[in-house]
């Protein structure tokens, strides 16, 4: 197919490309599938997403290997009579073959699932900020919980009452929760907030200048930490992941990503 579409803003790839190279290219990871380009040939523009839709690698058109010619059986009758430990042997043996030959003719089957941004990228890292993350609402709970159980004794109406209360909390340090999400890709950072309307916030893996993990009072022994991330661009904290669990961890993905090692090889 001829190379007929261009990328808008990506000065690595300047000269036209053809569907095959740009999907090798999002395989590849160099490019996502949110990116811009334009058909040189109607003058339209696309995301490279809905131009590789539905093509799959060469290797799952050919279908399955041909299996291997194989002689016609031949019976042979041997001039002497062959122990039957030994028959047993050799069929063992024939079958053994047989089961290698087929498992080696068998497609090798992509079993990781990945999930994907809305740009296409794969999502290496996706979290929320830890339950741990908020002890006063918690406590708080805790302690309608157990004024709705002493209330029961003295007056239903009011254990109820205590009850609902000590429900919404804990619904309302759940929509806290879910609503702040943390996702690191190969590309990229990004918080993501809000319930109705989402806000985020994003920097790239190769714009972090640096990486701070803070760990410190009750939190921090919990394992509960806050990573900044900062880049050249600005002096403050560009992006901030609040309240995560295994902190150190995502920083030492995120610097692999910026040696350009591929974490899901680990």
């Amino acid at each position: 197919m001829p190379a007929r579409y261009t990328l808008q803003q990506h000065p690595a790839f300047s000269a036209p490309l053809s569907r095959e190279d740009l999907y090798t290219l999002v395989a590849r990871g160099s490019l996502a599938r949110g990116e811009m380009c334009v058909d040189e040939a109607t003058g339209m523009t696309h995301t490279v997403g809905e131009l590789i839709s539905g093509m799959r690698p060469a290797g799952h058109a050919s279908g399955t290997r041909a299996r291997i010619a194989r002689p016609a059986y031949r019976e042979i009758s041997p001039d002497f009579e062959i122990p039957m430990e030994v028959a047993e042997t050799q069929a063992e043996m024939e079958e053994e073959e047989i089961e290698e030959e087929e498992i080696e003719e068998e497609e090798p089957e992509d079993s990781a699932d990945h999930d994907y941004s809305p740009s296409g990228e794969i999502i290496l890292h996706h979290a929320h900020p830890s339950w741990l993350g908020y002890p006063k609402a918690l406590f708080l709970f805790l302690l309608l919980l157990v004024a709705s159980g002493l209330l029961y004794v003295v007056q239903a109406e009011y254990s109820i009452i205590s009850l609902l209360c000590a429900s919404s909390t804990l619904i309302a340090i759940g929509i806290s929760r879910f609503s702040h999400d943390y996702i690191v890709t190969r590309e990229r950072v990004e918080l993501i907030w809000g319930i109705i309307g989402k806000s985020s916030k994003e920097a790239r893996i190769c714009d972090i200048r640096s990486i701070d993990v803070y760990e410190s009072g009750l939190k921090g022994l919990l394992g509960l930490g806050t990573i900044d991330f900062s880049t050249a661009a600005n002096a403050g904290i560009e992006v901030q992941f609040k309240d995560l669990r295994r902190a150190h961890e995502v920083k030492d993905l995120v610097r692999k990503l910026q040696r350009g090692v591929d974490p899901t090889n680990d």
